[in-house]
């Protein structure tokens, strides 16, 4: 993943690094703005998520979800409500991904279609253990799980 560019990019291999092919994605970069994170469900299902940092509130093209293994990538119909740092796939779900980031945590339910805030504190990066617990670490040591 790229960012300093516009459109922000999504580099991937299939060899273990051997080489490297290159997608445009509908999140926008700049110097301080493309993508920060990207998190795939299966190997089609992915979302990208980011924004600008030095905007935090900014939630202007910082979310793009692929079908096809990143080859293409959809703009998010509702983005997640400023800049994300961190993504991750919630365990035994098909379709719910959360992003996280200074302003805030989104949900999305519909495999990063659309984006719903759940929570206001910051948080910089989340991961989900296979037994469906989600862990969230971010500023002055601040750290969250999430269960259902």
């Amino acid at each position: 993943m790229s960012g300093g560019v516009d459109p922000a990019r999504v580099f991937s291999s299939t060899d273990h690094g051997r080489t490297w092919t290159v997608a445009d994605s509908p999140v926008a970069g700049g110097g301080s703005a493309g993508i920060f994170s990207v998190s795939f469900r299966d190997a089609r299902r992915g979302v990208v998520v980011g924004g600008d940092f030095a905007a935090p509130t900014g939630a202007v093209d910082n979310a793009a979800w692929t079908a096809d293994g990143g080859r293409t990538w959809t703009t998010s119909t509702s983005n997640p409500s400023g800049y994300r740092s961190g993504s991750a796939w919630v365990p035994r779900t098909a379709r719910t991904v959360l992003a996280v980031g200074p302003s805030g945590s989104d949900v999305s339910t519909d495999g990063g279609r659309t984006w719903s805030t759940f929570d206001t504190g910051s948080f910089d990066s989340v991961e989900c253990t296979h037994d469906g617990a989600c862990w969230a670490s971010g500023d002055q040591g601040r750290v969250a799980v999430l269960t259902r």
